[in-house]
């Protein structure tokens, strides 16, 4: 068989895969419209009584890991601080910082010094100290060892005192209603275990005690990118998936757990980069496993402001580290690929993981090398070259534009028509370069064995910066 032949059928298959991938993310970005309209007409027939009534709200404990995060710690816990919830508790697990973020949360809140013995229920390293607050709502400070998010996050599970549990990241601040929007699906499914909530970059946003004081697009070129990226993923594939059950990822950054649930999978994995998914997928497995009715869901009303890395080397470590966890978590719970017993978990979203995200930077990068070699040896002519970039391009750009109208027509309050048409021009810039460059970032990841926390340079909030 010739080269020209070899490179040939090549062509041929990066071409049908690209085509697959176009129909796929269009089923998930129709089944998503559907499953957001069907959401938001759920809404507003659900029993105003109930969503009223503070009684029907389930206590909630807000646990935060913290490493080195004194820049944006305090205004994280005062816009916890703010919530619109009846009854929590917030829980800073200082997983070993060597910055002040201990003595600054002490200082600010007049936390003093307890003794209180907490149970190990799941795997994490020594306690060092506990503090807590003296007056309004419970803070806790749990100073122990480093040990990883992951088990940051156990010892919060341990020290936490009610049914429920939120997980968020420390740069991280919740809207003032997330805690009543994302508790929902537990007031409607007994049998609810896990639930994810919206992601937003905060990035250039005034956000006070958790209230949007001010929203506009990011200055920074990369930022922008990144805001498309997270609107295509938590308005289709997350929402689309939500409609089957069948979610693998909650974000670290803003998830709603039932405790019990948790302690039963063994808590958070302390030896996974990617403990996020590595949970969800856990609780999926479990509960096919022992034949039980559970739910995971995800409310996109939701929100959570995040700060986006504004760096290209700080955006590598970052995806690097994202794609690594989803390689060890797959390649952990592999006896789940195409096998019934797991559901549409089995047959559908972990597949989709496979052959759409864990094996598609590669496919990209070599597909788009392959093809322009192909070209400019001339194997192929100009008019299948061009088609092949446009239908490479496409698909991304029409998942793109239904992602940035779907976040005009949900959230008018924040983003103006003004604004949707800009960033629907940078949904076509981030098909040039900076997809491809994401591509080799998690390319990156299949090489190496790094599991620490990684350096995200933190920026003091956008209301410091005002004020």
């Amino acid at each position: 068989m010739s080269l020209e032949t070899i490179i040939y059928y090549i062509n041929v298959f990066f071409f049908i895969y690209m085509f697959v991938y176009a129909i796929i993310f269009f089923l998930t970005t129709f089944f998503a419209s559907l499953s957001l309209d069907d959401f938001f007409v759920r809404k507003e027939h659900m029993s105003y009584t109930t969503l009223k009534n503070d009684d029907n709200y389930i206590p909630i404990s807000v646990i935060v890991p913290a490493y080195n995060e004194e820049l944006t710690i305090v205004d994280t816990v005062r816009s916890l601080l703010n919530l619109d919830y009846p009854k929590y508790e917030i829980c800073v697990v200082n997983d070993g910082s060597t910055d002040k973020t201990k003595e600054i949360l002490i200082e600010t809140f007049n936390l003093k010094k307890i003794t209180r013995p907490i149970r190990k229920q799941v795997p994490c390293k020594r306690l060092n100290s506990v503090y807590e607050s003296v007056d309004g709502v419970r803070i806790m400070l749990i100073n122990k060892e480093n040990g990883m998010k992951a088990d940051a996050l156990n010892m919060g599970i341990n020290a936490c005192n009610y049914p429920l549990f939120v997980c968020m990241d420390a740069d991280s601040m919740l809207q003032k209603d997330a805690l009543r929007r994302i508790v929902v699906p537990y007031i409607e499914h007994d049998n609810t275990v896990a639930v994810g909530g919206n992601i937003k970059l905060s990035n250039d946003v005034v956000i006070v005690d958790g209230d949007l004081k001010k929203y506009r697009l990011p200055k920074k070129m990369i930022v922008k990118f990144q805001l498309v990226e997270y609107l295509r993923v938590f308005l289709t594939s997350r929402v689309a998936f939500n409609k089957f059950n069948a979610n693998l990822i909650i974000s670290g950054a803003f998830g709603l757990y039932n405790k019990s649930a948790v302690i039963k999978v063994g808590g958070y994995s302390v030896d996974s980069i990617g403990e996020d998914m590595e949970l969800v997928v856990k609780l999926h497995a479990y509960f096919h496993k022992n034949k039980q009715d559970y739910h995971i869901s995800y409310i996109p009303d939701a929100v959570c402001w995040t700060q986006a890395p504004d760096k290209f080397k700080i955006l590598k470590n970052q995806r690097k580290r994202w794609h690594r966890g989803l390689i060890q978590s797959l390649r952990v719970n592999r006896f789940m690929f195409f096998n019934p017993t797991y559901g549409t978990v089995g047959m559908i979203s972990y597949p989709f993981f496979v052959l759409f995200e864990y094996i598609t930077p590669w496919l990209e990068v070599l597909g788009i090398i392959t093809i322009i070699v192909s070209y400019l040896i001339g194997i192929i002519n100009t008019q299948f070259f061009i088609l092949y970039l446009l239908a490479y391009m496409g698909y991304s750009l029409v998942v793109s534009f239904v992602s940035v109208v779907l976040e005009r027509n949900m959230f008018k309050n924040t983003m103006t028509r003004t604004m949707m048409f800009q960033m629907l021009g940078v949904c076509v810039l981030e098909s040039f370069g900076y997809r491809q460059c994401c591509s080799l970032f998690r390319i990156s990841a299949f090489f190496g064995k790094d599991n620490k926390w990684g350096t995200m340079i933190r920026k003091a909030n956008t209301r410091t910066l005002e004020e």
